[in-house]
C-alpha cells in the first residue's frame, strides 16, 4: 500500500517538473514574464496577468517592467503589488500558516481516498473469494457448507429446528437463484 501512495507522490512530482522547467526558462528570456505569470488580474476578467489585456492588467505588466528597470527584485515587486491589491492577486497562496492546508489537502483527500478505495476492494475481493468457496463446497447436493445436517438436526423439536430449517431452506432457494 505505501509502495502505491510512494508511487502517486512520484508521478506527481514527475508530472509538474516540465511546467517548472518551461516556466525558468522563460523567466530567464524575460523576467517580467517571470513575474506577472506568477499574479492574477484583481479586476472582474480573472486573467493571469501575463495574458490579460484589461486596463487594470496592463498598468500592473507596465508596472512590473518599470521597476525591474530600477532593479528591484521579483519579491520586492510582488510585495508591493500583494501590499497594494491583496494575496489575492497571488496565483498561489503562500506556504505558511492557514494558507499550508491549500497545499496539503489535496494529496491527503487523494491519498484517503485511494486507502479508502483499497480497503474497500480488498473488503469485495475476499466476500467475492469467501462466496466461491462456498458455493464450490455446496456440490451437486446444493447444501451450504458448514451447516451439513447431522441426524440430530431433524430431530430437533421446538423453535431452534425450525429455525434451522427456516435458514437452511433460504439458503437453499437463494443458491438455486443465483445458479439460474
Amino acid at each position: 500500500m505505501w509502495i502505491l501512495a510512494a508511487g502517486i507522490v512520484l508521478g506527481i512530482v514527475m508530472a509538474t517538473l516540465p511546467a517548472l522547467a518551461v516556466e525558468s526558462a522563460a523567466g530567464r528570456k524575460d523576467p517580467a514574464r517571470a513575474i506577472t505569470s506568477q499574479l492574477i488580474c484583481p479586476c472582474s476578467c480573472g486573467e493571469i496577468l501575463s495574458g490579460c489585456v484589461c486596463e487594470t492588467g496592463k498598468t500592473m505588466q507596465g508596472f512590473v517592467s518599470s521597476e525591474l528597470k530600477t532593479g528591484k527584485t521579483k519579491e520586492q515587486i510582488t510585495a508591493s503589488l500583494v501590499s497594494k491589491y491583496g494575496e489575492v492577486i497571488l496565483g498561489a497562496p503562500k506556504a505558511e500558516g492557514f494558507n499550508l492546508v491549500v497545499w496539503v489537502a489535496p494529496f491527503a483527500a487523494t491519498l484517503l481516498g485511494f486507502l479508502i478505495a483499497g480497503f474497500v476492494l480488498r473488503r469485495w475481493v475476499q466476500r467475492r473469494a469467501g462466496f466461491a468457496t462456498a458455493t464450490e463446497g455446496a456440490g451437486a447436493t446444493g447444501a451450504v457448507p458448514g451447516t451439513a445436517s447431522t441426524p440430530g438436526d431433524a430431530a430437533r423439536p421446538g423453535p431452534a429446528g425450525e429455525h434451522l430449517d427456516s435458514l437452511r431452506a433460504k439458503a437453499e432457494e437463494e443458491l438455486r437463484r443465483y445458479r439460474e
